[in-house]
């Protein structure tokens, strides 16, 4: 081979390794999101969990349940979902094989005294490192996934005045884990209101309560560094609509954003930003016809400082942020929700006022959740 040759064939290489390892640049930059995304789909009154792959392309059904799946969870750490279906808890797999009971509604007595409070097997959250799964059944529970042990830490106190169905004492059942997954947040139900505590499952005091100055609802959403909560309501009922921010230590309460005389201010599914910075959806005007129509804002800290970063107005049944607030997926429903001809969207936006894009188009979503 002559030494021109040799030369020319070492260049070319040198090319095709510099093409393919920018094809793998591409190939890596065609990740549309953060964190592949689970959520229930399907003909209302039969959702099971789909999964889309960081594409925000590829879909996969993952459980195909002869009952409806009603909610579940994902663990960050392998995929393993914790769904519930028929009043009974189960762990699979991130595939949706090895299918395992945790806990069955369906043993209680219907005839048993309270049992509206002690018969229900409802919201399944897996801790951050995917360890312990936080359910509620007569009561919160705590798993511990590698062990099976189930450990009952709070009892339901069942009803106030011996009315079944009206008047309830208090009911516990799991919010958000906290980022480093120490702490957890539980919603404690009563007679027309709630109200928050924190629990960290280490120490031995059983929980510390959230000094609310009334009822709250409904979207939770830890500050990064886990030391307080958001709660923010975009809701037009009982509970006051607006942002409070929750110190998780002291319990002491903070009014971000509240309703004024004669001005409801409506704030939905808050985030906060490595700046310090919120972001969350707000509006301020309701009516029976259209609902309550929200836009994307960014404020301050403290709420203050208030700046429309999208031009839209959104319906949302539901958020789901990034962890860093650089985009958001968002699920709503287009035409009259419970109309034959109404289907629902879940759409990507960002706070940079870029492109909505839709993803997934169907008949019906319910929930959004990250997966790994």
């Amino acid at each position: 081979m002559s030494r021109h040759k040799g030369v020319l064939i070492l260049s070319i290489c040198v090319v095709l390794l510099a093409l393919s390892g920018l094809l793998a640049a591409c190939a890596k930059n065609t990740d549309l999101l953060p964190h592949s995304v689970y959520y229930l789909s399907g003909l209302r009154g039969d959702y099971q969990v789909w999964r889309m792959e960081t594409d925000g392309t590829t879909t996969t059904q993952l459980t195909d349940e002869e009952f409806s799946v009603d909610d579940f969870s994902v663990s960050m750490a392998d995929g393993s979902l914790a769904i519930i279906s028929n009043n009974q808890l189960f762990l699979v797999d991130g595939d949706g094989q090895n299918r395992r009971l945790v806990a069955d509604g369906n043993k209680v007595d219907k005839e048993t005294e309270d049992y509206i409070f002690r018969g229900f097997v409802e919201s399944p959250v897996f801790s951050p490192d995917g360890r312990t799964l936080a359910y509620a059944f007569d009561g919160l529970h705590l798993y511990n996934v590698a062990s099976g042990q189930d450990g009952h830490m709070l009892t339901n106190l069942g009803n106030l005045l011996g009315e079944t169905f009206i008047f309830s004492k208090e009911n516990y059942y799991p919010g958000p884990w906290s980022p480093g997954g120490h702490k957890l947040l539980i919603i404690m139900g009563y007679f027309e209101g709630s109200t928050l505590a924190i629990m960290e499952p280490r120490k031995d005091e059983p929980f510390r309560r959230l000094r609310s100055s009334g009822p709250v609802c409904c979207t939770f959403h830890w500050t990064p560094d886990g030391s307080s909560v958001l709660v923010a309501n975009s809701n037009h009922g009982v509970h006051w609509p607006g942002l409070w921010r929750y110190d998780a230590e002291t319990g002491e309460e903070f009014e971000l954003v509240t309703t004024l005389p004669g001005q409801s201010r409506f704030v939905g599914w808050p985030v906060q930003l490595p700046s310090g910075d919120l972001l969350y959806f707000y509006g301020e005007r309701f009516t029976p016809d259209e609902g309550i129509p929200l836009v994307m804002v960014q404020s301050g800290p403290d709420g203050g400082d208030r700046t429309q970063i999208r031009p839209e107005e959104f319906h949302l049944a539901h958020a789901l942020w990034a962890e860093d607030g650089s985009l958001v997926l968002i699920h709503m429903f287009l035409g009259e929700r419970n109309s034959e001809s109404s289907s629902a969207q879940m759409v990507l936006a960002r706070p940079d006022g870029s492109p909505l894009q839709v993803l997934i188009e169907a008949k019906d979503i319910q929930k959004m959740e990250w997966g790994p």
